[in-house]
């Protein structure tokens, strides 16, 4: 990947800024992407809840 698509990766993964954590429902989560995953950290409790690959959720 060069550097306009990691940059378009991460704007695309803002839209799971705020999801309910799984474990304590607390919304101060923040969206990563680990090895194409999209994953999304609790700051709150340290949950990490999974989403899916990043290419299935861009075509979906």
């Amino acid at each position: 990947m060069d550097a306009n698509q990691v940059d378009a990766a991460h704007r695309s993964i803002q839209q799971f800024r705020g999801t309910p954590c799984r474990e304590c429902q607390s919304q101060q989560t923040v969206p990563l992407l680990y090895e194409g995953a999209v994953i999304v950290s609790c700051e709150n409790c340290g949950g990490a809840t999974r989403k899916g690959r990043l290419v299935e959720l861009a075509t979906a």
